[in-house]
């Protein structure tokens, strides 16, 4: 080697030691050495909007740096050299309704620096009006510890244990918690408890508070109750009620039933609550079922079955209410359609109903003859009828010979009601040996006299003088609930029935 080789050689070794780092690729890949870098800040927390933030980097050395998680995390510029850099951080928006985590990942010489990111989701805060329930809420389930309690961290809440707490109120549990299956809130200061809308509740402590009244009318999955220590007179349960062995109240309380409100001159001769089932199928002592294939009548697409086929549930008994269902399996829909065992001639027929969302759906009320005599000669009384395609309204109607649908002469009447899909309503039949009327919450719907009607009254125009069935189905499609076609994404639908009952006149 000769002397001009071997002066570059040791000239390329000392500018070699005189670097602390040599400057990464553009992908960011590890440098052959090590310098220092400092970041801030050194984690970053922010709310669900898009937003940039600024991340100081000091080096004195080459770098790069990368999101992990570039879906919604990207930086800017992606590497430099020894010096102070502002490294442009941006954030996209949150709409997943997750926090979510992800790192910046700092690479200089042969070390890395990560940067923690993390990122809340869109928080809207649940209002607890009492200060003591809401000390009580944000110390149990304030899970991001922000102190506010939202609406997703309430939604997972399924029991309370508030005992001793200083509670004067809890108004939101029959809203917000409405779910949940167990509430201790003994030996605070409530004067009042609205658990009307807590029909999942199955232990209930309230205990050593000040309560002169309880009504746990829909609670009949109450499996455990401790009412002891409170000035009670009076506790409100549901229809045949029977003290389960959970239960304990001050000797000063009386368990009181709902009075049920009788038309005048009427009396109740049978009655459905819905509220005790072995099977969670509607009671076999009191219906029956229908079952047929699709097209069986109105060119319908449901498939009627008994209740239960497999895991197929398509009328069952729970929380107080029967729910017939419309659920699709495969390329069928399934549904069910209940008949009662006794039937009547005149009298009052009632029911509380809440009706399912979605243009397909097809539910009824109705009334058919006892003995099959053909239709329309032997009659039909349609107490109410929705189509999910006309979502805010339901109608009455008469079929008889003179006057049915095919010919376009049936009687009926309809009326806009906005929350027949969100809120229950009461539809009644008054069925008399002179006229048929049907009502809505107690206001008069529809009124047929066929001796309003030029035609007068004979049997092509008054079938209605023998005994009838009382129905309930979910008809799924069909020349009237199909009339714009169905929609299956809103499959299962529910019909919600809380209870039926039939008044008569005394003889």
């Amino acid at each position: 080697m000769n002397f001009k080789t071997l002066s570059i050689l040791i000239l390329s070794a000392l500018l070699c030691g005189l670097c602390a780092c040599e400057r990464p690729d553009e992908g960011g890949n590890d440098p052959v050495r090590t310098g220092n870098v400092t970041v801030s800040p050194e984690e970053i927390r922010v709310g669900s909007d898009a937003v940039e933030v600024k991340l100081e980097l000091a080096s004195d050395c080459d770098w790069g740096i990368n999101s992990d998680d570039n879906t919604w995390v990207s930086v800017s510029p992606s590497g430099g050299i020894a010096g102070k850099t502002a490294v442009k951080v941006k954030i996209a928006e949150n709409a997943t309704g997750e926090v979510r985590e992800t790192a910046l990942t700092v690479r200089y010489g042969t070390s890395k620096l990560s940067v923690p990111v993390w990122q809340n989701y869109d928080v809207v805060a649940v209002e607890i009006s009492d200060a003591a329930f809401r000390s009580y809420l944000l110390g149990a389930y304030d899970a991001d510890e922000d102190g506010v309690l939202s609406t997703k961290e309430a939604a997972a809440v399924t029991e309370i244990k508030a005992a001793g707490c200083g509670i004067k109120a809890m108004p939101e549990l029959n809203t917000v918690f409405k779910d949940i299956t167990y509430l201790d809130c003994s030996g605070n200061e409530l004067t009042q408890l609205d658990l009307s809308g807590m029909t999942k509740l199955e232990y209930l402590d309230c205990s050593d508070n000040k309560l002169t009244e309880l009504d746990i009318a829909q609670l009949v999955g109450l499996k455990t109750m401790n009412a002891t220590g409170n000035p009670l007179t009076a506790i409100y349960v549901w229809t045949k009620f029977t003290e389960p062995d959970g239960f304990s109240k001050p000797d000063s309380a009386s368990y009181v039933e709902p009075s049920i409100d009788t038309p005048a001159g009427y009396q109740l001769v049978w009655q459905e609550e819905f509220n005790e089932t072995a099977t969670g199928l509607p009671d076999t002592k009191k219906w029956w079922y229908e079952t047929a294939g699709p097209g069986w009548v109105n060119n319908e697409l449901q498939t009627y079955i008994a209740g239960r086929k497999g895991a197929i549930v398509t009328a069952d008994v729970s929380d107080g209410t029967l729910k017939i269902r419309a659920i699709k399996d495969g390329n069928r829909v399934y549904s069910a359609r209940v008949n009662t065992n006794e039937s009547w001639t005149y009298g009052w027929f009632e029911a509380r109903l809440k009706l399912p969302k979605g243009k397909g759906t097809w539910p009824a009320f109705w009334m058919m003859p006892e003995t099959w005599s053909g239709w329309p000669d032997g009659g039909e009384i349609d107490i109410m009828e929705h189509v999910g395609c006309v979502p805010t309204e339901v109608s009455s109607s008469i079929h008889c010979k003179a006057y049915y649908h095919a010919i376009n002469t049936q009687k009926t009447a309809a009326r806009k009601i906005a929350t027949v899909m969100d809120e229950f309503h009461v539809y009644a039949l008054e069925w008399t040996p002179e006229y048929i009327k049907t009502y809505v919450d107690g206001e008069l719907l529809f009124h047929y006299n066929p001796d309003n009607y030029p035609k007068g009254r004979n049997k092509d125009t008054w079938p209605f003088n023998k005994p009838f069935q009382l129905k309930l189905n979910l008809a799924w499609g069909g020349d009237w609930g199909g009339m714009y076609g169905v929609d299956e994404s809103c499959l299962p639908a529910t019909y919600e029935i809380d209870y039926v009952r039939v008044f008569q006149i005394p003889e």
